[in-house]
């Protein structure tokens, strides 16, 4: 009786033991919005101004801080922008920021190769390390054709480590109380970031715009009248 007796007791510890662990490794991220990381100094919230003033060089920048009414605009700032802040971006190719509503939405950071990591879990660790953001709350590592990606769900924004197949990693950092309030509704981080400004879309768009008037003197066709 006393063998057995001791022997569920141990059991019993280990079985503790593992649950503790368990519950350690799922603790939930409880950082909120207001104290969201920045990235070099740049931050969610921020207006297309605020960063114009920061990135001088950027002229999709300092266009966005006079177009402030544009619902969704995507700026892309390449290693000569960036040059600018060069001891927080030294080891990035790109940045891309996303802003909703006249303010800072999304920031993607896609890093020069070769990184320093083999895989998404190295990666989120060095991400934490950086954002000071908790280390054992990233999701699990979810994989598809095309990407490694984890998650870091906090109250009101989200840490997003994606490592492309064939491609860059990018770091993400989204504001998912933004998003929220400008859809009605929960807005999980997506892996993927937003696709890069194209130029010329503008031109594409005004497919459907009136035809413009010929010149005084000149007939549609474009010849001379006598």
């Amino acid at each position: 009786m006393k063998r057995l007796s001791l022997k569920t007791l141990l059991l019993l510890a280990c079985v503790a033991a593992c649950a503790r662990g368990a519950a350690a490794q799922g603790e939930p991220c409880r950082l909120e919005r207001a104290v969201a990381p920045d990235y070099g100094g740049v931050m969610l919230g921020m207006t297309a101004g605020e960063l114009a003033r920061m990135f001088p060089g950027s002229d999709e920048l300092q266009r966005a801080a006079v177009t402030s009414g544009t619902k969704q605009f995507v700026a892309s700032l390449g290693m000569l922008e960036l040059g600018v802040r060069r001891e927080h971006f030294a080891d990035a190719a790109e940045m891309l920021l996303t802003f909703l509503d006249g303010r800072l939405h999304r920031i993607d950071v896609r890093y020069r190769r070769p990184v320093p990591w083999k895989n998404a879990a190295e990666f989120s660790e060095q991400a934490s390390k950086r954002l000071a953001v908790p280390a054992d709350a990233w999701g699990a590592v979810s994989s598809d054709a095309d990407k490694f990606s984890r998650v870091l769900d906090c109250r009101g924004f989200s840490v997003v480590v994606r490592i492309d197949r064939a491609g860059p990693s990018t770091l993400s950092i989204v504001d998912t109380a933004a998003a929220k309030q400008d859809s009605g509704a929960a807005a999980p981080a997506k892996a993927e970031p937003p696709a890069k400004p194209r130029r010329g879309a503008r031109k594409k768009q005004c497919g459907k715009c009136p035809p413009t008037s010929p010149a005084p003197g000149q007939s549609k066709k474009g010849g001379s009248r006598r």
